[in-house]
């Protein structure tokens, strides 16, 4: 049997150098060689027999036969793979493994038994193979898997005929030798060859001593060499790494780590330099020693200019490209510690433009977006390189001006912006004329702080605004007082109408022929517990800004009515009311049904009231005012023009609201018979008012003079100290008392 399995494996092809990785089998193979052929020499035999007895010769062959094959089942019971002795019909005869789990296992299952018995699903591959094989009388290699403990293991059988017959059947040995390691291994490979080749990164590995081991293509196309002059290169690549900035921390890292991950420089064929990202990686050794460097490069240029966009949008203005409010308070913190290094003055200018919300309002965002670039086109015409133009929000404009010697020089810059804007804007089918207030705050003189230098040129805008717009200003500690009593009265306000802090008083309005009092109009008061009494002219605006003028005017209408009601009840002749009402009222949609309902409920006709409006009220957003207007108008209340010649009217909108009368301002009427430009004035409002049949009434009326000058142009109502500063309710009814006595 020995002999004929010796036979068996030789023409099976296993043979040392492909034999299976367990030296087993190289061992048996071997073994082989070294006994059978020594055993089966006949001519060793008959000289040995020449010199010793049959029966000592009988029994050392018994002997050295039993030696053999002890030692041959000893081997054959080593090896790692499954040997079977299968007849040709496929019964298993025998079974041998140096696995003691797997020959037990196939033992146990398979001496004895067909093929089809212990492996059911394969049976047909093995009964052709056998069939081959003894067909062939050659060897036959099958490919199969068996699940194996819940697991799929890959074979590979070796299918030869044996010169051995079982019970008149012919035999094979079959070899299974599990080869899913080695499948695994391979597919692995495949797998990394795959990878690494087709990689878009370069990947270099290399030894020690950076010779090259492998790279793929990747790799020579980002450092501009072919795959045959790599391995040339590789000195090159090498100190172009090193000479990196960070050259030095690389070699550290290497050391130290085992590893680096950076940027670094790449250059072009046509020299134009690019980023490139590289990792090394060291590859260690079972003593610790470095025998591979893995070397990855890739082309960030993409993501670094994504990089670049993502912060230019995070930090630029998106309507015109100009940085910030992130990007200008960086500049601003950068420039003022310049300025205190270099012992100079800079300069922080803020800018509004006048009336943007007017422009927004009536003729879309469009527009307003378009007035804002060619805004934006004019000011960088005018600025430095070294200088930072910033758009904060809406038409919140800044500059940071660096290098200035003297502060003289910041006006001068000031002057030029406000220069620029007096050509008109062409935007599309208007041609609109646009100014800028300015506000100016001066480093290191006002503040280090970016943030106070901020404030302090906002408060200094803000008061451009408050001087006519169209200039500038520089900041002044007045302006912070003044700012921080805007805030104080702002939070002030939002607990007056709580606690009952306003009041009303009431200044009587004259017939200048008759002497009669034909109404009286409301003033709103402020009585603070601290400040004392605030006039409105320090409350309004504040609260026309914060928003909370609508809940104040609602408040002033209800007290009018039921002082108006109450007055009736006294039994004084009926009169008419005035109150002002603010240009944010007359925006609101529901204004006309909030005055509706306050006159039903207080029982209160509306023809008692006149509502007077200034003139830049007529501007904004005109389609709800004048719809407001007009339902006002229906309820019998009347509507004056307060404060006429000091705002923005023109003829086309006095005939298109639905006024009774015209209040020519105080300003006028002060220097009646000093200045004949007011006389003018004067004049022509007078004119203009009867030739649109509007009743005409003055205010501020202090001499005989002034009356008589009035008198004598064709005024027909007054009001002013000359006639009765504003009274108390109370007071109105004993002045009514006094002129009836009078008239009487």
């Amino acid at each position: 049997m020995h002999r004929t399995l010796a036979r068996q494996l030789r023409k099976l092809n296993i043979e040392a150098s492909t034999a299976p990785d367990d030296s087993l089998w190289v061992e048996l193979l071997r073994y082989i060689d070294a006994t059978y052929t020594a055993a089966d020499d006949d001519r060793y035999i008959l000289e040995r027999s020449l010199t010793i007895s049959s029966d000592e010769m009988q029994a050392m062959y018994q002997k050295q036969k039993v030696s053999y094959e002890n030692r041959l089942h000893s081997i054959l019971n080593a090896l790692p793979d499954v040997l079977f002795f299968l007849s040709e019909d496929g019964l298993c005869l025998d079974v041998m493994s140096g696995n003691t789990r797997l020959r037990e296992k196939y033992q146990r299952i398979g001496v004895g038994k067909h093929v089809h018995e212990v492996f059911p699903d394969h049976a047909y591959i093995f009964h052709d193979a056998i069939r081959k094989a003894l067909d062939k009388g050659d060897l036959v290699v099958i490919d199969y898997d068996l699940v194996i403990d819940d697991q799929t293991r890959y074979f590979e059988g070796r299918i030869m005929p044996a010169q051995y017959e079982h019970d008149g059947k012919r035999t094979v040995v079959f070899i299974a030798i599990d080869v899913t390691k080695r499948l695994s291994s391979q597919v692995q490979s495949r797998l990394l060859n795959t990878v690494f080749e087709s990689s878009k990164d370069g990947m270099m590995i290399v030894d020690r001593h950076f010779k090259l081991v492998s790279v793929n293509s990747a790799f020579c196309e980002l450092n501009n060499v072919s795959r045959e002059d790599i391995g040339e290169a590789l000195p090159g690549i090498k100190d172009r790494i090193l000479k990196q900035e960070n050259g030095k921390n690389i070699a550290k890292a290497l050391y130290r780590d085992g590893y680096w991950v950076g940027e670094i420089t790449g250059q072009k064929q046509g020299g134009d330099v690019y980023p490139l990202w590289l990792t090394i990686n060291t590859v260690k050794d079972d003593r610790d020693m470095i025998i591979n460097y893995v070397l990855m490069l890739s082309d960030v240029s993409e993501i670094q200019r994504s990089r670049e966009e993502l912060e230019h949008v995070a930090t630029h203005d998106a309507l015109t490209n100009l940085p910030n409010r992130i990007l200008f308070q960086d500049r601003l913190h950068q420039a003022i510690k310049r300025c205190q290094r270099n012992d100079t003055v800079g300069g922080l200018f803020f800018m509004d433009l006048d009336r943007f919300k007017t422009v927004n309002d009536n003729l879309g965002h469009q527009i307003g977006d378009n007035l804002l670039i060619q805004v934006t086109k004019r000011l960088q015409n005018i600025c430095r390189k070294t200088d930072t133009l910033a758009r904060l929000g809406g038409d919140e404009f800044t500059l940071i001006v660096e290098d200035v010697e003297k502060v003289e020089e910041l006006s001068i810059i000031a002057e030029k912006i406000l220069n620029m804007f007096l050509e008109p804007f062409e935007l599309g089918n208007y041609k609109l004329d646009v100014s800028s207030s300015i506000g100016v705050s001066v480093f290191p003189q006002d503040s280090m702080d970016p943030g106070e230098l901020i404030r302090h040129a906002d408060t200094a805008m803000y008061s451009a605004k408050e001087n006519g717009r169209n200039n500038f200003r520089f900041y002044t500690e007045e302006l912070t007082s003044n700012a921080y009593e805007y805030f104080e009265i702002e939070i002030a306000m939002r607990s007056a109408l709580q606690f009952d802090q306003f009041f009303l008083v009431y200044q009587p309005q004259f017939d200048l022929i008759t002497n009669e009092i034909i109404g009286v109009e409301a003033l709103i008061r402020w009585l603070h517990p601290k400040l004392g009494v605030i006039s409105p002219a320090r409350f309004i605006p504040v609260a026309e800004t914060t928003g909370q003028i609508e809940q104040i005017g609602e408040w002033v209408i209800t007290e009018t009515a039921r002082q108006t009601r109450t007055w009736d009840q006294a039994g004084l002749p009926p009169f008419t009311v005035s109150l002002n009402i603010s240009r944010k009222q007359l925006i609101v949609p529901g204004l006309s049904w909030s005055v509706s309902q306050i006159i039903d409920d207080v029982g209160i006709d509306g023809s008692r009231f006149e509502f007077e409006i200034t003139e830049s009220s007529i501007l904004d957003r005109q389609e709800i005012v004048y719809a407001n207007l007009k339902e006002l108008k229906s309820m019998g209340i009347s509507l004056a023009i307060d404060d006429f010649g000091t705002g923005y009217s023109s003829l086309v909108n006095l005939k298109q609201f639905p006024l009774s009368r015209l209040k020519i301002d105080q300003s006028f009427v002060r220097d009646v018979t000093k200045d004949t430009n007011d006389e003018a004035i004067i004049r022509a409002t007078i004119a203009l008012g009867k030739s649109l049949q509007l009743a005409i009434i003055a205010e501020g009326v202090e001499t005989e003079e002034q009356r008589e000058f009035l008198i004598r142009e064709g005024c027909e109502h007054a009001q002013g100290y000359l006639y009765s500063e504003p009274l108390l309710p109370e007071q109105i009814i004993e002045l009514f008392q006094k002129v009836n006595r009078t008239m009487k």
